[in-house]
């Protein structure tokens, strides 16, 4: 299994005391933000162990579940950072508040730019047979579509915005409120969505191969649904 997860930071932190979090303007300079990450040394935690947002926890019981299953180097994970770009799972963070949400897109178009964030994600997915995408809209925004896939490649978004321009090979895993009905609500549904498809890859490993070959989002959306037949069946015995 080759499989990157980009998803993106959650207000929610794990480091609830942190006097003075990092602003937009701490991440203007690199001297300046060295200086402050010094004054916050105390509450940096890695990326991973730092969002704790709902999004963020069901999907780290998704990669859990696959490199149990499957290995450690099985699934790899980047975020999506307003203040720290596109990072690894194992990057060294403080306290930040920034975010893309509810930001107008000329913004979001300028801070992206500034982080290069569509050209580190370019880089990032090139070495990955499949790439899992749980972005809301304006994470979306941030990457710059379309992304196109190198050849034999597939690109899943789970998205309920048909409407931006993705490439005509990616494949679109329908995240609105339909889809609620997977178990939660909708800012968290994405990383819910993504533990339902580990834990249905996790059960039947041979589907690893339909999902990176299937040109619509029928495997995916069967994975998904198979593993939230395994949690409803596992929280009834």
């Amino acid at each position: 299994m080759d499989l990157l997860v980009i998803s993106s930071c959650t207000k929610e932190k794990a480091v609830r005391n942190c006097p003075t979090p990092l602003t937009e303007a701490d991440f203007i300079d690199q001297y300046r933000l060295h200086r402050r990450e010094a004054e916050l040394a105390q509450w940096m935690r890695p990326a991973a162990r730092m969002y704790t947002g709902d999004q963020h926890r069901y999907l780290m019981n998704g990669i859990g579940l696959l490199r149990s299953s499957f290995g450690q180097s099985a699934c790899s994970l980047r975020i999506v950072s307003a203040g720290y770009g596109l990072i690894e799972e194992e990057c060294p963070i403080v306290p930040y508040e920034t975010t893309f949400k509810k930001k107008g897109r000329q913004w979001i178009r300028e801070r992206t730019e500034q982080l290069g964030i569509p050209h580190a994600v370019r880089v990032a997915i090139r070495k990955h047979r499949c790439v899992i995408f749980l972005l809301g809209n304006e994470y979306l925004l941030s990457i710059r579509l379309p992304l196109e896939p190198v050849s034999g490649q597939r690109l899943l978004f789970f998205t309920s915005n048909t409407q931006l321009p993705f490439d005509p090979a990616s494949i679109i895993i329908p995240a609105g409120k339909h889809e609620t009905r997977y178990g939660a609500g909708y800012s968290a549904l994405k990383g819910k969505m993504f533990e339902h498809l580990a834990a249905g890859l996790s059960g039947n490993p041979k589907m690893w191969e339909r999902l990176c070959r299937d040109d619509t989002p029928g495997t995916g959306t069967s994975l998904i649904e198979a593993g939230q037949r395994n949690a409803w069946a596992a929280s009834t015995t």
